[in-house]
Order: C-alpha cells, then sequence, then structure tokens
C-alpha cells in the first residue's frame, strides 16, 4: 500500500509540474526560463540550507522547462552568490 501510494503521489506531482512548466513553456524565451531557475534556486537557499528535495525540484523543473545543464548549474551558482 505505502509503494502505491508514493506511486499516485509522484504522478499528481508529474502532472502539477506538467501544468505550471508548459504554461512557461508557451509564454516564455529561454532567458526567462533560466532567470525562472536562478529564482527557484533563490528561494532553496533562502534558509541557507539546500535539501536534496528542494535541488530535485529545481532539477526537475529545468528539464521540463528544456533549460540546459549549463545555464541550470550557472543559475545555482549566481543564486547562491548572492546569500
Amino acid at each position: 500500500d505505502t509503494l502505491l501510494t508514493l506511486a499516485e503521489q509522484e504522478v499528481k506531482r508529474a502532472t502539477d509540474y506538467y501544468e505550471f512548466t508548459s504554461l512557461i513553456n508557451r509564454g516564455f524565451t529561454y532567458e526567462q526560463k533560466v532567470k525562472v531557475v536562478e529564482h527557484l534556486w533563490e528561494v532553496a537557499f533562502a534558509d541557507d540550507t539546500l535539501d536534496k528535495y528542494e535541488e530535485h525540484m529545481v532539477r526537475r523543473i529545468a528539464d521540463l522547462i528544456y533549460v540546459s545543464h549549463k545555464d541550470f548549474i550557472e543559475a545555482k551558482l549566481r543564486a547562491r552568490s548572492k546569500k
């Protein structure tokens, strides 16, 4: 039952991410998408602790909005340097 519950939660999260990211993909330029990722990193770093789940969420969203790994890492470094 626990595994099934976790799977159902993951499917719901994936759907939620898709709805959110599809709007970004339709309406944002690539540069704006990179800025979204940078802002997500800023939120993740806000409490001075980067949780593995926060990092996973930012990575997942970056993938879904087609931000390159290079730009993903650079956005992370810029956000971290603002702390």
